[in-house]
């Protein structure tokens, strides 16, 4: 017997069309770049109307910057699972450079360098992308860091490793867009990852005191230096 499909509701319809526009929007925020960003052929890739797009969303910069939102929000939920998952690692930098792997050379992070470049000659979009970019990667550092002070890191230290992993991977990944040589890169990580084992296996034993876990509300890199390794 055909069973009746149950009619989606025009909340569910909107909802729909409006994730559409939003992977059609970062499609071609990929292929084409902020320059040659254009509406119109947002709403022929995502098979709505100019007039829908509007509707949803009422300028270009609206739809930029979330676009944006939309994809790294669908990353930060991956990399929050996963260091959740990892809990108490024996190798917790292995898991960080994992991790920053997968975001700093993905195109999240090329299309946020493009939009934070191109964006910022405009000073009615600068703010609103920076805000995006640059906060974006904060929640799952302090996962991180969390799980780095579970394995029997002292917080310093485990604030200084994962800010200095999290850098090393970001250059790298910067250093791409001119030189394309993964095989050096994962040469260079891994004599990172051992020097870091080294380290620590040499390292002398912390004073009781200096095992702390950081407050919630604490954020993890608080030297006085501009060390915020969420930028981006």
């Amino acid at each position: 017997m055909t069973q009746v499909k149950r009619r989606r509701t025009q909340e569910e319809r909107s909802h729909d069309m409006q994730q559409r526009i939003l992977d059609a929007a970062f499609e071609l925020l990929k292929d084409k770049g902020y320059s040659n960003f254009a509406t119109t052929e947002v709403a022929k890739r995502a098979k709505v109307s100019r007039g829908a797009l509007v509707h949803h969303f009422a300028t270009k910069a609206d739809l930029m910057e979330s676009a944006i939102e939309h994809v790294f929000n669908k990353s930060l939920s991956a990399g929050i699972e996963r260091a959740k998952k990892v809990t108490s690692s024996r190798d917790p930098i292995g898991a960080v450079l994992e991790d920053a792997l997968d975001f700093y050379f993905s195109d999240y992070f090329y299309v946020g360098i493009d939009m934070l470049i191109s964006g910022a000659k405009d000073p009615g979009h600068k703010d609103k992308f920076i805000r995006v970019v640059r906060n974006y990667r904060r929640p799952i550092e302090e996962e991180w860091l969390k799980v780095m002070c579970d394995s029997g890191l002292p917080v310093e230290l485990a604030e200084e490793l994962l800010w200095l992993t999290v850098n090393i991977v970001r250059g790298s990944a910067i250093r791409m867009l001119w030189q394309n040589e993964p095989k050096l890169i994962n040469k260079y990580l891994g004599t990172w990852k051992n020097m870091v084992a080294c380290y620590l296996e040499h390292r002398p034993e912390p004073k009781v005191a200096e095992v702390r876990t950081p407050a919630h509300h604490e954020h993890p890199f608080r030297t006085n230096v501009n060390t915020d390794s969420g930028s981006t």
